[in-house]
């Protein structure tokens, strides 16, 4: 159990750490809702826009600027990128785009951990792993794996850092601690709801896959989520000098 006093609240309205913590304990099901109430339907725009963009690589390119595109359009290019990289069996376009019209609605409106931001981070995952030829070098489901992670890797941001939450737990949870730090909150938390989200029952992103293949591919995408802690960044860094090893492990090539 988690008890968490109502003055627990970072200052400026942020959300309490003390919904991490509960989402920890917590994990989000099927029978919950963790997707908006209302999803709204998928965004007409001028398909001159979204051609424009595909016509020119922008989509692969290192120039691509999201907050020169409304977020409609955004939307249908990360539905692009999604397709482009060949969705898994079982997976189909429709339950794609609930999932990006949910993250889209989900996402904090503030002036950096945006849907603007996740689209960023999405695109720059796509050309980044196409230009190292690490794209090519996965399956269908580990490119999905990527691409989802890179989507979701800031679900439900506080905008705290973790040393906010580090010390918000210590006063809010006790003998929990060992448990919810083992990973960082943060992280672990974008991890859950991103799932959460995805096993929605309006969203169903997952609904056609096995028990194994679901595990394994959220294995996979909680482990290059939790890879975005910056106080990975020097191990990681120590292990690129190893081209040999990243080249070996494309689990580890998705990480980086």
């Amino acid at each position: 159990k988690v008890v968490c006093s109502k003055d627990a609240s970072p200052p400026g309205g942020i959300q309490s750490p003390c919904r991490l913590l509960t989402d920890m304990a917590h994990p989000p099901t099927t029978r919950q809702r963790s997707a908006p109430a209302v999803l709204p339907e998928w965004p007409a725009v001028d398909d001159a826009a979204v051609s424009s963009a595909m016509a020119k690589r922008q989509l692969l390119s290192f120039d691509f600027d999201p907050t020169a595109l409304p977020s409609d359009v955004l939307c249908h290019l990360a539905m692009a990128m999604f397709v482009s990289a060949g969705l898994p069996e079982g997976v189909g376009q429709d339950s794609v785009r609930r999932l990006i019209l949910a993250v889209r609605a989900s996402m904090p409106d503030n002036s950096y951990h945006n849907f603007f931001h996740v689209i960023d981070v999405l695109q720059t995952t796509n050309a980044l792993a196409t230009a190292s030829g690490v794209m090519a070098r996965l399956d269908s489901w580990e490119r999905f794996a990527l691409l989802s992670a890179a989507f979701c890797h800031d679900m439900d941001k506080m905008g705290v850092s973790e040393e906010f939450l580090s010390k918000a737990g210590d006063s809010t949870h006790g003998g929990y601690k060992d448990l919810v730090f083992r990973d960082p909150l943060q992280e672990k938390h974008h991890a859950l709801r991103a799932f959460g989200i995805m096993a929605d029952r309006d969203i169903r992103t997952l609904d056609g896959v096995s028990s194994a293949k679901y595990y394994q591919f959220r294995s996979s995408v909680s482990k290059i989520i939790l890879a975005t802690d910056m106080n990975r960044h020097s191990s990681y860094s120590a292990r690129l000098q190893d081209p040999a090893v990243v080249e070996m492990d494309k689990q580890l090539a998705m990480e980086l």
